[in-house]
């Protein structure tokens, strides 16, 4: 087991706590049934004899009041029976969800808009345990700590949080990282440039195929509408769809920009390899997935085995293309080399 779990009474800071979400969350929910009484309820008992609208309506409340009672009878239950979990253990994983929702709004004249929402959710894992946190608590542990958090036996309302002892990580990795300083104290980057391999040129492709794939829906659907327009003498459409034509231009130039920098690595065939620590690692769900680590110098999108195989404090190897700062590839303790799933930051040339 990676963690330990151990049942107290609430400190009287933490009831007030508990207490200010109770009478927060009654008072959400007089706020709901007075806006459905007011803006809702007049109107469907004036079409009572229309079943399908109140229906539906009957549904989705029901659902919504559901899910509200949910999260009430956690709250409720923490003030009453004031107990909460103080857990120690070792971060084992840690996951984001990201849901970005559309919805439509009216605005004054008849006119419209559009208001975009994005929700993240933040987990710790302790083996088998899920733990809902906050951003900042997300942001300042990362996997391979060992912490304490205390949070409320119901709702799950962390309290306290701290961090007990960093991830080990031995001193010859650490100087594996450290640039070299010179006479004058300037530090010495420790890379190395080596010719390019048959699999380095693999992975560079399979990168620069990964990266026109995302963007061709958007270059041949919008470019039918914004170039046969142009062509056709229809000079007003790629103006009243402004946006869309930027957005298309930008695709289209990302393309291009990844074509022409594939053509400049293999032309110079020269790599740079430098040694990087794997500091941290998540996966992400929602509106975008994957798997991430994070280094001590950037965040590297990997495959899921990938994921699964690296732990903190490990060294890799990571391989970026001399002519365009392409990183392309990293290489672990078993001396395969791997693809790097994000896109490329491409240095201006």
């Amino acid at each position: 087991m990676a963690y330990t779990e151990q049942e107290v009474d609430l400190l009287p800071e933490e009831l007030k706590k508990a207490k200010t979400n109770l009478i927060g969350i009654l008072i959400f929910m007089l706020i709901f049934f007075a806006f459905i009484k007011f803006f809702f309820w007049d109107n469907l008992l004036s079409d009572i004899d229309e079943m399908i609208p109140i229906v539906i309506f009957g549904v989705f409340f029901l659902l919504f009041l559901a899910v509200l009672g949910y999260i009430m009878r956690g709250f409720i239950l923490d003030f009453f029976k004031r107990k909460k979990q103080i857990l120690t253990g070792i971060i084992t994983d840690k996951h984001i969800d990201i849901t970005t929702s559309h919805s439509s709004r009216g605005g004054v004249r008849g006119s419209s808009g559009n208001k975009t929402t994005t929700r993240r959710t933040y987990y710790l894992y302790f083996d088998d345990k899920k733990l809902p946190v906050d951003a900042s608590i997300y942001g300042r542990m990362s996997v391979g700590m060992e912490v304490e958090i205390h949070y409320s036996k119901y709702s799950q309302t962390v309290f306290y949080s701290r961090v007990i002892a960093e991830a080990e990580i031995s001193e010859d990795k650490i100087k594996a990282i450290v640039p070299d300083v010179d006479k004058h104290q300037n530090f010495i980057p420790k890379e190395r440039e080596l010719q390019m391999t048959k699999a380095d040129f693999e992975l560079l492709k399979k990168a620069r195929n990964r990266a026109i794939k995302n963007r061709i829906w958007v270059v041949v659907v919008l470019g039918w509408v914004v170039i046969g327009s142009l062509f056709s003498g229809l000079w007003l459409i790629p103006i009243m769809l402004f946006p869309f034509t930027i957005w298309w231009f930008l695709a289209f130039r990302k393309i291009v920009k990844y074509i022409l920098a594939y053509r400049k690595e293999v032309n110079t065939g020269m790599k740079v390899v430098y040694s990087e620590l794997v500091l941290d690692k998540f996966r992400q769900t929602g509106n975008t997935r994957g798997f991430f680590i994070r280094t001590n110098n950037q965040l590297i999108s990997v495959n899921e085995s990938n994921y699964e195989q690296l732990k903190m404090g490990d060294l890799i190897m990571v391989f970026k293309g001399k002519a365009t700062g392409w990183v392309f590839g990293f290489m672990t303790s078993d001396n395969e080399l791997y693809e790097v799933k994000s896109d490329a930051k491409l240095k201006m040339k």
